[in-house]
């Protein structure tokens, strides 16, 4: 079976649906209907002036190779809804990241550390009619930042919603560089908690790969 036979867009909704429910009944948002807005964050210097022509939602293997990227395969998946709870549907989403070793596919990264050139690092994908998303990568590794210090691990997202538009960035649960990370630092505590996904126990992924739930809030959708 083929890459894109196995992440076509049908499969991909259909194991969100099938993760125990939690996209659609046990999400962050379902269980507080009060949580803020996803907060803006910076994109940071590293979004793709280039970006790669596979831009598919496996971002550990790059179409026509063999090799996976390097590193912790992860899954991520979640629902976009405005802050009324209404799923927002065919929102656009890209996904930006640095790779297992610490590095984006960019010119202006001048981290030492060795790129994966079997890693994606970029994709493109759209919500359902329940405002559903779902995409497999690399847990990304800390790096030293050209302004703001050391860098936890974290993805860039940017949606894009019938009426807004956010830019910020996914955390991990956990993590010991979360307290030293100045941008996830600045964020108001009311509203940090919403900028951390959730590690989602679940047995429908291989045994060694992890799962994460995370939802972004918008405004109004």
């Amino acid at each position: 079976m083929s890459k894109s036979e196995v992440f076509s867009r049908r499969k991909v909704l259909g194991m969100a649906v099938g993760l125990g429910g939690w996209v659609l009944s046990n999400s962050i948002l379902a269980q507080e209907t009060s949580r803020p807005f996803t907060p803006p964050l910076t994109a940071g210097p590293f979004y793709p002036q280039i970006k790669p022509l596979d831009q598919d939602v496996d971002m550990t293997l790059l179409k026509g190779r063999s090799t996976r990227a390097a590193g912790q395969i992860i899954h991520v998946a979640g629902r976009v809804r405005d802050l009324k709870g209404e799923p927002v549907k065919d929102a656009r989403i890209e996904i930006w990241q640095a790779d297992s070793h610490g590095r984006y596919a960019h010119k202006s990264d001048k981290n030492p550390a060795s790129l994966d050139t079997n890693f994606q690092g970029f994709a493109v994908l759209q919500t359902d009619s329940e405002g559903r998303y779902r995409f497999k990568t690399i847990k990304p590794a800390p790096y030293p930042g050209l302004i703001a210090g050391t860098r936890t691990p974290h993805i860039h997202f940017e949606v894009f919603g019938k009426n807004d538009r956010v830019v910020t960035q996914m955390f991990f649960p956990g993590e010991p560089l979360n307290e030293q990370d100045t941008i996830l630092q600045n964020v108001r505590p009311s509203q940090r908690a919403a900028t951390i996904a959730t590690l989602i126990p679940t047995k429908e992924i291989a045994a060694d790969e992890l799962m994460f739930g995370w939802d972004i809030v918008l405004i109004s959708g």
